[in-house]
């Protein structure tokens, strides 16, 4: 054993001392991450294949075409789209809709394991699927139809074209107008800008058969084709089943040429001010353009981490801009990155103050350009290389804990964009090596490369209102010039040597310990009323997750508090704690794996949190302070104020946001807490010192709190500082803390109101059934199984039959909180001459489930999908956090969690039946329907 030890010591020194070597010569290229099995067939279609065991027993599969809108002739605008669509309607192995039902019946949910998008320069089809031999050699085979095996039927195409511009319709609004009209601007006219995804309407439902059928023909080839391929298999079958299964696409004798387009280069700035009436608020935002770099040596890595490095830095001024007394926009974010065609971006993006916006702009380009001018701090790249660090180190001791579908999303870019894939080892080693290397004069540098006056596009969006003052094209290129001209001083990196808890806590004590076999679960209950409950789990190789809960929130402050008390946890809990602010907490604690957040919501006092287990100790500090310690911080306050203030501001100009609020208006009864706030309520109501007394007055007791612990964590240390920082917290034992009725009721009368807003042909219809009832988790499981049903049910009739709706909505919810309530819902978009029989039709298929209950085959289906997640979840930290901490709302046993598998093979048809008897009462029911401004002249 000795000598076995000594051996792997010397590899592993003789491995490291072997990357060492590699990374010094830049030259070399970037190594690809071996654990990934990549290969090509002998007609063009390149394979990525690896093994990954995160989440057991499951695959993610996609097929990626390297073909998208953007090679779409004029009379096919739209098809590369509705090609993804046809994949869904027939092909040569299976017909119309038996795909759908077959992969349902395995447990895989349309939309959330079977789906597929385009893009303009790719399309892509995702699968998630089981990987017993069975399924996953027909999910293979499915992959094999869409690559060469679309069945196109003349009868398919016509009844999909409904489909496909309910789609377009359901996009439609104020952001997708807006964006048409900037793509132009900011791809100087390219194809780009002639070439969205998402198509016309014209072609859509006019377009000729052939149309559709060249571009299949003449795209989908297996030289422009990918396979990737991530899961629980064995690598080397999987390869075999590839090569047998897709060696046999042909390859086109005459291909055309893949085109790959460029967007023009300009001298001037292009500069655009685009409004619009159903818009919301005002934002500037600026590309500065180049041609994009391949990145295929070590050195060209390395560049692209300085990127990295110059974003994160600019991005940490912006914060810290944001977060001043007086701020002078709202928000702002800053990047290098990938843009569109030929070419990356450095983007500048601000959310501006409608009464500051010439000011707000030009305090954004003059960071920037400060940054030009002074650089960076030595001691702001120190810090943003250890957060570097500390992330590639994470990654790379999670190998093997890793969800399947963080790897792929890498190897789609590596085939479509060419991106590198290194493995994580090989990234932190690299870090590692470079990092003493990487100056802040070469990342200062990189501001004369991308802050320049050349290719530069700046776009400002905005409402459409009378007297709101924006500024012309002209007005904007003025302060460009000004910005360049005008005296700066350098930035002060301010943090003085702090350290986060000055006073050590007086540990507090466990005065009884328990413990759960079946679960695997410890229980302390300490002297201050606080519950500890532990779960350490093998999840996540270093990986804690945090759940703290108590009854309470802003349901205790009165009506004239509420304004302040509904935003004292988000307010006072970014404002940093011990002096501390915000800004300076976030640069104490890079390089570490940590994360706290306090939160008030209606009815719970919520600490939520993360740590690596080397940093479980800062993140029991951050909470003991947090509780013990806040701060009050003015210049957090109004920023808070006047982000929430520009979020309600002209709400009810947006459609959407005026029919979700006169619902909520009709369904609360006009309650004040049911209510969307108003900007007079927060300029009047949202007070600094009433909200920092709220907080200070729902934590000065810890009496009460459960804090749930589920990760990779020794239960002795856990003991350890539990005991010091949340055992030591001040606690009045005498008063139990819980949360108060605030009279808040839901009608549950018949209501059936039509409300006309909004300039698109669009109609959206909520359908909504909620009373009283007598609490229950059974029941809550009946209702969002109830849901899942239906939805099934509506998707198969308005969906693929009628072609009225893209999708539709069904949720059940229930609650016993501040009463027994329940809630069914029914939500979609359409065609406003489609509303009476879309609704019709949904009343109809409710009725049959009253009459009939569920079918065997769609009970199969729910049954599958309920089984699939929950193998998926026990072995996630955050399933277990939400299972412990309901077992404890609801006082159950704590082996209780371990009853689901058994509880979902119980569900039968009549559950289905009797659920759907009860919870569709057309006495407690209520209709909205949203119709165009137009609809009135009709």
């Amino acid at each position: 054993m000795k000598n076995r030890t000594v051996i792997l010591i010397t590899l592993l020194l003789f491995l490291s001392f072997s990357l060492s070597a590699q990374m010094k010569d830049l030259k070399r290229k970037i190594p690809t991450d071996p654990t990934v099995k990549i290969g090509k067939l002998a007609n063009g279609l390149t394979y990525y294949i690896k093994q990954n065991s995160k989440p057991k027993n499951k695959a993610e599969l996609r097929l990626v075409i390297n073909a998208g809108s953007i090679l779409e002739e004029d009379d096919q605008q739209g098809l590369a789209h509705f090609v993804e669509h046809m994949a869904f309607n027939g092909t040569k192995s299976f017909e119309k809709n038996e795909l759908i039902n077959y992969l349902q019946g395995l447990g895989v949910e349309f939309g959330a394991d079977l789906n597929a998008h385009t893009g303009f320069d790719e399309t892509v089809y995702k699968l998630s699927v089981p990987t017993d031999e069975e399924t996953f050699n027909t999910s293979l085979q499915v992959l094999r139809d869409w690559a060469d095996g679309i069945t196109f039927e003349d009868e398919e195409i016509d009844n999909e074209r409904g489909i496909v511009a309910e789609e377009l319709r359901a996009r439609s609004g104020a952001p997708m107008r807006m964006y048409y009209q900037s793509i132009p601007k900011i791809t100087n006219n390219s194809r780009y800008a002639q070439r969205l995804p998402i198509g016309t309407t014209d072609v859509i439902l006019n377009s000729e058969y052939d149309a559709m059928k060249r571009f299949y023909k003449d795209w989908y080839r297996p030289d422009l084709m990918a396979l990737v391929l991530v899961g629980d298999f064995d690598v080397l079958k999987t390869e075999k089943k590839v090569k047998e299964l897709f060696g046999g696409i042909q390859l086109t004798d005459t291909p055309k040429e893949r085109v790959y387009y460029e967007i023009p280069d300009n001298k001037e700035p292009v500069i655009t001010v685009i409004t619009d009436k159903e818009a919301s608020g005002v934002s500037i935002s600026l590309y500065s353009k180049k041609d994009e770099t391949e990145v295929v040596t070590l050195n060209d890595y390395r560049n692209e981490v300085l990127k990295y490095l110059y974003s994160a830095m600019l991005r940490q001024r912006l914060n810290e801009i944001g977060l001043q007394p007086d701020a002078p926009f709202l928000s702002a974010i800053a990047g290098i990155g990938n843009f569109l065609g030929n070419k990356d971006a450095f983007l500048l993006k601000a959310s501006l103050k409608e009464n500051n916006i010439p000011e707000g702009i030009e305090a954004l380009l003059v960071e920037s350009e400060r940054v030009k001018r002074f650089g960076f701090t030595n001691t702001e790249l120190n810090r943003f290389k250890e957060q570097l660090l500390n992330g590639a180190d994470m990654r790379r001791k999670e190998t093997g804990k890793i969800s399947t579908k963080y790897y792929i999303e890498q190897y789609i870019d590596n085939f479509t964009d060419n991106k590198a894939i290194p493995s994580d080892e090989f990234i932190y080693q690299f870090y590692k090596e470079i990092f003493p290397t990487v100056t802040v004069e070469e990342i200062n540098n990189l501001s004369k490369e991308w802050i320049k006056e050349d290719n530069v596009a700046v776009v400002l969006n905005a409402i459409d209102k009378e007297n709101l003052k924006l500024p012309t094209e002209e007005d904007i290129e003025d302060i460009l010039k000004k910005v360049s001209l005008q005296p700066l001083e350098a930035y002060e990196d301010e943090l003085s040597d702090i350290k986060l808890m000055t006073n050590e806590p007086k540990p507090g004590k466990v005065i009884s310990e328990t413990y759960n076999e079946d679960v695997d679960v410890t229980t302390w209950k300490l002297a201050n009323g606080i519950t500890i409950i532990a779960k350490p789990t093998k999840f996540q190789n270093d990986l804690i997750s945090m759940s703290g809960f108590r009854p309470g929130g802003s349901s205790l402050a009165p009506d004239s508090l509420y304004v302040s008390a509904r935003n004292a946890g988000n307010i006072i809990g970014s404002s940093g704690v011990n002096g501390i602010s915000e800004t300076d907490l976030n640069k104490l604690n890079m390089g570490k794996t940590v994360k706290v957040t306090p939160n008030i919501t209606f009815y719970d006092d919520l600490f939520s949190g993360s740590s690596s287990s080397k940093d479980l100790e800062t993140m029991l500090q951050m909470v003991n302070l947090y509780i013990t310690n806040p701060n009050k911080d003015e210049g957090v306050f109004n920023s808070k104020k006047a982000n929430l203030k520009s979020i309600y501001k002209d709400q009810d100009k947006s459609p959407g946001n005026f029919f979700d609020n006169q619902i909520s208006e009709i369904i609360t009864k006009g309650h004040l807490r049911g209510m969307p706030l108003t900007v007079q309520q927060i300029e009047d109501g949202l007070n600094i010192d009433e909200a920092f007394e709220f907080y200070k007055e729902r934590l000065a007791s810890a009496n009460g709190f459960t804090f749930v612990f589920v990760g990779s964590f020794d239960l002795k240390n856990l003991k350890e500082f539990t005991t010091k920082y949340l055992g030591s917290l001040p606690s009045d034992l005498e008063k139990e803390s819980t949360w108060k009725d605030i009279g808040m009721r839901y009608t549950n009368t018949v209501v059936k109101k039509t409300f006309l807003k909004g300039v698109e042909d669009k109609s959206i219809v909520d359908m909504r059934f909620t009373n009283n009832f007598d609490f229950s988790l059974k029941e809550k499981t009946k209702l969002s199984l109830l849901g899942k049903l239906l939805k099934i049910k509506l998707t198969e009739e308005m969906r693929e039959k009628m072609s009225g709706v893209y999708g539709v909505q069904v949720a059940g919810y229930a609650s016993d909180i501040p009463y027994g309530w329940y809630r069914m819902n029914i939500r979609f978009t359409c065609d406003p001459n489609n509303v009476e029989k879309l609704v019709s039709k949904v009343l109809e298929e409710i009725e049959k489930i009253q009459k009939d209950g569920a079918t065997e085959a769609d009970l199969h289906k729910i049954k599958e999908a309920e089984l699939a997640n929950y193998k998926e979840f026990l072995e996630i930290n955050a399933y277990w956090i939400n299972k412990l901490r309901e077992a404890v709302k609801y006082d159950l046993k704590l082996e209780s969690i371990l009853d689901s598998e058994a509880e979902i093979n119980n569900i039968d048809s009549n559950m289905f039946k009797d659920a759907a008897n009860t919870y569709f009462n057309m006495s407690n029911y209520a209709e909205f329907i949203l119709k165009p401004e137009a609809s009135q002249q009709e």
